[in-house]
């Protein structure tokens, strides 16, 4: 009877997100099924993705305007939501480890570690989560980064830490930052921007 219940429970789970890229060691771990994860295959509530050291995935939220790109050796999942379904959808990602960037156009979202809450609307932004530390860097729009210790507004240009239960401060702004994407080949290519 409680296998059934899981079943129940899992199969009434919405469809959050699709994978528009995979490449290399990607893994979804649905309840307790781990499967490869591919180009178009839907992601749901409560899946985790995770990268190995050659991996790399692209997700799109299925509501329009929110993309995650994972960079390897990273875990990311997908929260169930828990709030009413008349509310509106709850957008929002978790970040166990490694580094993710998020393109948000004209919506709210939150990249959630372990220690640290990244909100932000219509942004460009990177979240790198490793042991206690998140680290945000902003490429455009605005993130505030928050804990039980306080908060902060990363504007574009600038990086913010968060150590542990410190309170969040903002961090020197590199002299250049890298962003991974791909050409109208399938290549992945680099962008490297100097930061003024």
């Amino acid at each position: 009877m409680m296998f059934l219940t899981v079943l129940l429970l899992f199969s009434d789970l919405r469809e959050m997100a699709v994978s528009i890229k995979a490449k290399g060691d990607v893994k979804v771990i649905r309840a307790t099924e781990e499967m490869n994860l591919t180009r178009g295959m839907i992601l749901k509530e409560g899946d985790e993705v995770r990268t190995g050291e050659d991996g790399y995935a692209l997700i799109k939220y299925l509501e329009k305007g929110i993309i995650i790109e994972v960079k390897s050796n990273s875990s990311i999942s997908i929260p169930i939501d828990t709030r009413s379904r008349k509310t509106g959808r709850l957008r929002r990602v978790k970040l166990f480890f490694g580094e993710i960037i998020s393109i948000i156009k004209g919506k709210s979202f939150e990249v959630e570690t372990p220690n640290a809450v990244a909100a932000v609307k219509g942004t460009k932004f990177s979240v790198t989560q490793s042991g206690d530390t998140t680290r945000v860097f902003v490429i455009s729009g605005s993130v505030k980064l928050k804990n039980g210790s306080g908060e902060i507004d990363i504007n574009p240009g600038e990086g913010g830490i968060c150590i542990g239960d410190n309170p969040p401060e903002k961090t020197e702004t590199p002299k250049k930052i890298q962003i991974e994407f791909e050409d109208g080949k399938g290549n992945i290519k680099i962008l490297e921007i100097e930061v003024e």
